[in-house]
């Protein structure tokens, strides 16, 4: 039989290769979406000419919309959204939402974002750490027991997901959430968002900073992608920079390896109230055919 000291080494071995495993697919799943990223860039050319009018066009709409006596008292603020849709659905769906950078941030303390932070027992431990952090925008800290407890009806999910802008929670217990959240939060794409949180919470404030530097966008198992990008209060040139630099940054996540970037079909930007306007399309051989064939009558 072996010893003790070499039962030890032999299960360091072990734990030691699985560690290089996970670390070789971190790095491959990188280098896999570096790929996609690069590709996608070569076949989805955006005109950023094109943007800027429609920007324009978005923050006219939503400024005559704030005009009218009956809107005087809605919110001042709009989200400029971004739909990415394809000709085909992905293989691979999950409810978990992915961070796309911003050049521009579109939550803050400036932007008055409100944040909830689901966390273990107890809560009282991280509520009294986040007082003493200061950690920003973070409005309600809940204990994953009470909220199991206290948002068992329809209308108190419904009342929770309206106080707050942003949802995320311990990625220890991001598995059980669906249990409490339920599908509503998947429908209102509010879905919290794991941030690895350390047993002693010590880490909160810097992750709820890097978290607020990005948008939020969901993988579902449809055709249609929509995620906010910038906020009609914005310099029209940032929300130019912001949707360009996230259109190129969600692609990846949407389309992985299995779907190439020559299915992405359309790319439109709107706000909550206007119509779509298109930034984007690419053409079928047959509409492509009948494009070319109508210049040529018109010349």
């Amino acid at each position: 039989m072996l010893a003790k000291r070499e039962l030890k080494e032999l299960k360091e071995q072990k734990e030691g290769v699985v560690e290089a495993k996970q670390m070789s697919g971190e790095e491959m799943r990188a280098e896999q979406y570096k790929q996609v990223y690069l590709a996608s860039k070569k076949v989805v050319k955006l005109n950023r000419e094109l943007i800027k009018k429609a920007v324009q066009n978005l923050k006219s709409f939503s400024e005559e919309k704030k005009s009218t006596a009956k809107n005087l008292l809605e919110e001042e603020d709009d989200y400029i959204h971004v739909t990415i849709t394809l000709a085909a659905v992905p293989l691979k769906f999950s409810p978990r939402p992915i961070q796309i950078p911003l050049k521009y941030p579109i939550y803050g303390p400036k932007c008055l974002t409100h944040a909830c932070l689901i966390v273990k027992d107890p809560q009282r431990k991280y509520k009294d750490l986040a007082h003493e952090l200061d950690v920003p925008c973070l409005a309600k800290i809940v204990g994953y027991e009470k909220l199991l407890k206290n948002f068992k009806q329809y209308k108190d999910r419904r009342q929770l997901i309206h106080e707050f802008d942003l949802f995320f929670c311990d990625k220890r217990i991001y598995p059980m959430l669906p249990k409490v959240t339920g599908s509503f939060f998947y429908k209102k794409k509010k879905f919290p968002y794991p941030i690895k949180l350390t047993d002693d919470g010590s880490n909160m404030k810097e992750l709820m900073e890097e978290a607020l530097k990005g948008t939020y966008m969901m993988v579902g198992n449809g055709p249609n992608y929509s995620f906010k990008v910038a906020k009609t209060s914005m310099q029209a040139k940032e929300c130019v920079s912001n949707v360009m630099r996230a259109v190129y940054k969600a692609i990846p996540h949407i389309i992985k390896s299995e779907i190439k970037p020559t299915k992405i079909q359309s790319i439109t930007i709107k706000t909550s109230a206007s119509p779509e306007l298109p930034i984007y399309s690419r053409l079928s051989k047959s509409e492509a055919l009948a494009y070319l064939k109508a210049e040529q009558e018109t010349k």
